[in-house]
């Protein structure tokens, strides 16, 4: 553990630094972005391309205390979706110290690998044998490479999610392209509706679409777009509390409903892969931004 504010730096630009309640992250300072990573949950929060507005979403209310999931940036759902098994919510990859396997900096981008360590993994899953590593790769984009290996004797089955945090500057003049005509199931209500035309928020929505996904655009008003771009899914989940959850949610601003969306590149409900003994699966988001919209 290290002193708060007293930096231990792993490459040029990335130090690892302990927050005043003993949380530990990783911060980078590059010439082309500012980021920050949770060891514990493997999860970016902070990803500032330099001379552009956040590419995620954190609550201005989150405390980063140690041993509770932060509200937002990219939790990671694994191996598990939600409540689809016995265990905490989403899996145990967000709640868990991950260790730092590899740091490579260069002129055009960062690159981070970290693993949730073996001990962990039986610790939490003993009936399960599982490889687990996080790539991301920081530049004026994003991209999140969630790699998964059934390291066992028996298949295994396997939902997951990039559950990503988007900033909008209202959701109220902000819509999701790139659905339309896709079947999805209404986490609310349990119903299968067919998209039609754009994705626009008017409600709490919880949905599970699914279909070859691509690439998703968040259009903010005429504030320009984030692509999401998907691999490795045939699922994405839309996510958006509005106000009456955003009232009972922990470190969640009353009014934050109308700053963020969740766009998650996900393997989750009837897109639930079952791994093979020595199946790997890849589940990858990249995310950018657009200044224009076209």
């Amino acid at each position: 553990m290290y002193e708060q504010n007293q930096p231990h730096y792993l490459a040029q630009g990335v130090a690892l630094v302990c927050n005043a309640h003993g949380r530990e992250f990783i911060e980078i300072s590059h010439s082309l972005l500012c980021a920050r990573i949770s060891i514990e949950g493997a999860q970016i929060i902070s990803h500032v391309p330099v001379g552009q507005e956040p590419l995620l979403w954190l609550s201005p209310e989150e405390p980063e205390l140690p041993g509770i999931p932060l509200r937002g940036g990219i939790p990671l759902c694994w191996p598990w979706f939600g409540d689809d098994r016995q265990g905490p919510a989403h899996g145990i990859a967000r709640i868990s110290k991950w260790e730092i396997e590899d740091v490579a900096v260069s002129e055009s981008s960062v690159r981070i690998i970290l693993v949730l360590p073996q001990a962990e993994i039986t610790r939490q899953l003993p009936a399960e044998q599982w490889n687990l590593k996080v790539e991301l790769l920081l530049s004026d984009e994003l991209e999140v490479r969630l790699t998964s290996t059934n390291c066992g004797t028996q298949p295994q089955p396997l939902s997951q999610a990039l559950h990503t945090y988007l900033p909008v500057s209202d959701i109220h003049h902000s819509r999701v392209v790139g659905l339309n005509g896709l079947s999805y199931v209404d986490q609310l209500t349990g119903k299968v509706t067919e998209q039609q035309g754009d994705v626009q928020i008017t409600e709490e929505v919880d949905r599970i679409y699914f279909g070859d996904i691509g690439t998703l655009r968040l259009l903010d008003g005429d504030k320009g777009r984030i692509d999401v771009e998907c691999a490795g899914s045939c699922s994405s989940v839309i996510w958006n509390p509005w106000q009456d959850k955003a009232r009972r949610l922990k470190h969640f601003p009353s009014e934050g409903y109308r700053q963020m969306l969740c766009i998650e590149t996900a393997n989750a409900g009837t897109d639930t892969r079952h791994l093979q003994p020595g199946e790997t699966q890849v589940l990858t988001t990249r995310i950018s931004r657009c200044l224009h919209i076209d």
